[in-house]
């Protein structure tokens, strides 16, 4: 006999479940889990200003440039690398497990406030910083994927909508940590940012943020146990109806809604394998492994967004080299980044649900890159005004995280969104490694000894970001040799 849920996942789920639906309709518990969802998302993106805090660990705890890169990278490993495993959990077990993982890590922020004051090597900050990523990867993926899964025929919208309160947060954070009880008044210079304030602030922030989706995700496992009631329920039916005991089968509206959660190359094999056939999940993870597209969108992910990655952990070495001399705000740049991946975001979201296909989805995907090219570029040649380049990369980081998720889910369906989405994500964290040591290299070997000389004439990033310039055009090149090659005959619709 089938079961309709992993025993992990009734045991979880089972008394919230059985108290939500004892009090509410299914429609109010989808909409307040969507609205909670969305809430959740809006203190997510800590990882983001991750640029803030590096100026004090150059100036209080001594660290380089490659200990930046490494602590970041560490990061990026915990935020992205993990998320394979995190997908899979989720799809086989619901997204509730996610939920308590981000709650067990919120005392990643713990470690590093007492890193910090101890003054301890970036070894143990990097240690911190994985456990951070992990944590926020949990917490994120668990609302995204709830969202997704709660609307699933509105790929857009389920999944722009979370994608957007994500980037909304980086912004809002950065306004936070401006506030006088974050910041410290010193005799000779203006006041600073009290990184180990933040610190145990965020840790409380990731706790709360646990406690609310271990709630609202149990949408997820609630519509799971009543598609399956009844599929179950047609079977007994449509027996009956055989026996000649009953003389029609009315539709099953419930089975009907599922349908929309498959790809467009599979449908209906939702109902035949995630509830009916427990096996069948991994054999379709299995089908996803071998698709012929799936290593190439997974190197365009490596080049664009490991390289994008790259950037914002890197923000505040670059706001200092990059333009004029001129004093610039690192949490100015934050949040122009942040604003303009926010309004990105959305507008991608939204357009790409009123073109609705898949060819719009690639076009709007090529635009981006041909931005993110063209934001090398301007670094490359030291453009004066930084501001332009943070703005750019805050387009092209935003339409990445939006964009290529919608073509996952369209490409490979939302059920198995989870596992497929979450193996692409751990692209960027080998990127963020691989080229961060690659700058932190060129940065401390050749900027440290032109910064005060810097013009445009003699300049220290031309090198790297030429080379990141390339691997995005290369990304674009293989993202449109799958879409003509594999997927025009496909998802023509």
């Amino acid at each position: 006999m089938v079961e309709r849920l992993s025993n992990l996942e009734n045991a979880l789920t089972y008394n919230v479940r059985t108290f939500l639906r004892a009090h509410f309709s299914t429609e109010k518990i989808r909409q307040a889990s969507f609205c909670s969802s969305l809430v959740t998302c809006l203190v997510d993106a800590s990882v983001v200003t991750f640029s803030i805090f590096t100026p004090q660990f150059i100036k209080h705890l001594n660290y380089d440039q490659v200990d930046i890169n490494i602590i970041g990278g560490a990061m990026n490993i915990g935020l992205y690398l993990t998320l394979p495993a995190l997908g899979y959990l989720s799809d086989a077990h619901g997204p509730m497990l996610l939920a308590l993982i981000g709650m067990v890590l919120c005392p990643g922020y713990i470690l590093a406030a007492w890193c910090y004051h101890a003054q301890f090597t970036a070894f143990i900050m990097a240690i911190a910083f994985f456990l951070i990523g992990t944590g926020t990867s949990s917490a994120y993926f668990c609302s995204l994927l709830t969202c997704a899964k709660i609307y699933p025929d509105r790929k857009g919208l389920g999944i722009s909508l979370p994608v957007t309160c994500y980037g909304v947060s980086s912004l809002i954070l950065s306004y936070i940590f401006q506030l006088s009880v974050f910041r410290v008044d010193t005799v000779d210079s203006d006041s600073h940012l009290s990184v180990y304030k933040v610190f145990i602030f965020l840790s409380v922030v990731y706790l709360l943020t646990g406690v609310v989706n271990s709630i609202s995700s149990v949408i997820v496992t609630i519509e799971k146990e009543t598609v399956f009631e009844a599929l179950v329920s047609g079977e007994q039916v449509a027996t009956a109806a055989q026996q000649g005991e009953i003389t029609e089968v009315s539709p099953m509206n419930a089975a009907e809604r599922v349908a929309s959660y498959n790809s467009v190359e599979d449908t209906g094999s939702l109902i035949n394998s995630e509830f009916m056939e427990p096996q069948s999940h991994e054999v379709r993870f299995a089908k996803f492994l071998r698709d012929p597209t799936m290593p190439l969108v997974y190197i365009c992910l490596f080049f664009l967004a490991g390289t994008e990655e790259l950037f914002v952990a890197n923000l505040g070495s670059l706001t200092e080299i990059v333009g004029s001399k001129g004093k610039k705000s690192i949490s100015d740049q934050v949040a122009l980044f942040s604003i303009f991946s926010t309004i990105t975001r959305l507008g991608a979201g939204f357009l790409n649900d009123a073109f609705g296909t898949c060819k719009a989805t690639i076009r709007l995907i090529l635009i981006s890159i041909a931005l993110c090219i063209i934001s090398y570029a301007m670094v490359a040649v030291n453009v004066n005004d930084f501001g332009i380049i943070s703005s750019l990369m805050g387009v092209c980081y935003g339409s990445t995280y939006t964009l290529f998720p919608t073509l996952v889910a369209s490409v490979w369906g939302v059920d198995l969104m989870g596992s497929t989405w979450g193996l692409f994500l751990s692209a960027p964290a080998f990127g963020d490694l691989i080229f961060g040591l690659f700058y932190a290299y060129e940065f401390d070997r050749y900027c440290v000894v032109a910064t005060a000389t810097i013009s445009n004439f003699v300049y220290c990033l031309t090198t790297p970001f030429l080379v990141f310039g390339v691997l995005a055009l290369v990304s674009g090149i293989f993202l449109y040799y799958c879409y003509r090659r594999y997927w025009t005959g496909k998802l023509s619709n």
